[in-house]
């Protein structure tokens, strides 16, 4: 944490090119001026300093391990992740789209611009710690996190989740664990220019990381024009996204955004995972063009961040069921994986799981954006029988206790 903290002792730059290389303070102050003072005060001073520790700037990003790495250096892991990328795809920089672990396996639905929620999730998971003073610390060893997408929009803290996540992903990786983030289709929006959803503070978020001062955050024209040139194919956040997989299979589990049928895999989810960073990088073809988004992974609602087909509570029908089991059971057969979590979709019941334990549904709307829901986390250990064991993490929240404190931790039933 000395490192982060050294790092955010920097200066707004003179122009975006400048603030990039040079970390900036993300002031609360700024979301009030952006949104006309009309933004209710929702946090304590301990997420204030964890906004200003974590905030304005990917601090870690020219020091993260390439996600393409066969294994790691560190000589005292307690386990090791290994990780393939994808073979159609000839970039160092392509998402890994399988991973073998040993360790723990931690799945966080939607965060929404909620950095309370993100870090309450983390703690949930026993992944990490968090000081008085608001140091965080990854606890996890070799645990592997898995964040299923949708950290942008409705909420006010974007780039400070993404940054946090990389700065544990760092940190996890010398334990012999990993944090993985997945692109939702609420990244695929801002990338394609799609910013219905974004909130004043995110605006300022984003202004501010781009170099802009707090007097710049009137220019309404000016702000949407620095936030489209940061998330626009090439740009700087949406290289940084690029990074992130579509589909990514840990031991059997297979985790997307929205959901995976038959067809993703036949066409193939390395593929996927190579033309849509390919796309989020602004890389070209040979015949000069920039390459098109895949219209399979974000194209429409059949497509891997868009699909509902499984996080429907009740089916309408038992044939409905039956063929969207079945379609399920067919596509992880392809991918040799046992059971599939997903996203997307807000579960008003909490996470729960459909098709015999096949799918997992683990959206429940945490943000304060969405629905404000209790947070919940899904955990799989390796069994000694070679079976997973998997359980829902929930956080029962009482009136006496901060959303930081350790004893709000409450472990409900093994599944």
């Amino acid at each position: 944490m000395a490192l982060m903290h050294r790092q955010l002792r920097g200066h707004h730059g003179s122009d975006a090119r400048t603030a990039l290389a040079a970390p900036t303070v993300l002031p609360r102050r700024a979301y009030q001026l952006l949104a006309g003072h009309h933004i209710v005060e929702r946090a304590s001073s301990r997420r204030h300093f964890l906004q200003q520790l974590i905030g304005a700037t990917l601090l870690v990003h020219t020091q993260s391990v390439s996600p393409a790495s066969a294994t790691l250096a560190a000589s005292d892991r307690a386990g090791e992740v290994s990780t393939s990328s994808s073979p159609h795809g000839s970039n160092s920089l392509d998402p890994p789209t399988y991973v073998t672990a040993t360790g723990r396996i931690v799945a966080i639905g939607d965060l929404h611009g909620d950095l309370d929620k993100a870090v309450e999730a983390l703690k949930l998971g026993r992944v990490i710690s968090v000081t008085d003073e608001g140091e965080v610390a990854w606890v996890g060893g070799d645990t592997i996190v898995v964040q299923l997408g949708d950290v942008l929009d409705r909420g006010d803290v974007e780039i400070g989740i993404v940054n946090l996540l990389r700065y544990l992903d760092v940190e996890a990786r010398k334990c012999g664990g990993a944090v993985f983030m997945l692109n939702g289709n609420h990244e695929s929006l801002n990338v394609c220019g799609d910013f219905r959803y974004v909130t004043p503070g995110a605006f300022a978020e984003s202004a501010l990381y781009a170099g802009l001062s707090e007097s710049d955050l009137k220019d309404w024209q000016l702000v949407a024009k620095v936030r489209y040139s940061l998330f626009k194919p090439g740009g700087d956040l949406a290289k940084e996204f690029a990074r992130n997989p579509t589909v990514l299979v840990v031991n059997d589990t297979v985790f997307a955004h929205g959901g995976l049928l038959p067809i993703h895999v036949e066409y193939g989810i390395e593929r996927l995972n190579t033309e849509v960073a390919a796309w989020m990088r602004g890389d070209q073809q040979p015949d000069g063009n920039k390459c098109p988004p895949p219209f399979l992974a974000m194209g429409d609602a059949n497509s891997v961040m868009w699909n509902r087909t499984l996080s429907k509570e009740r089916f309408a029908t038992p044939y409905e069921r039956y063929h969207a089991c079945r379609a399920l059971q067919q596509a992880l057969a392809k991918v040799r994986g046992k059971r599939l979590v997903v996203g997307h979709t807000p579960q008003l019941s909490g996470v729960n799981c459909e098709c015999e334990n096949q799918v997992w549904r683990i959206d429940v709307g945490m943000s304060y954006g969405v629905l404000n829901r209790p947070v919940q986390v899904l955990e799989i250990t390796p069994g000694e029988d070679g079976e997973a064991k998997v359980r829902i993490i929930r956080n029962l929240p009482t009136s006496s206790q901060s959303s930081y404190d350790d004893d709000d931790l409450s472990i409900a039933s093994s599944v």
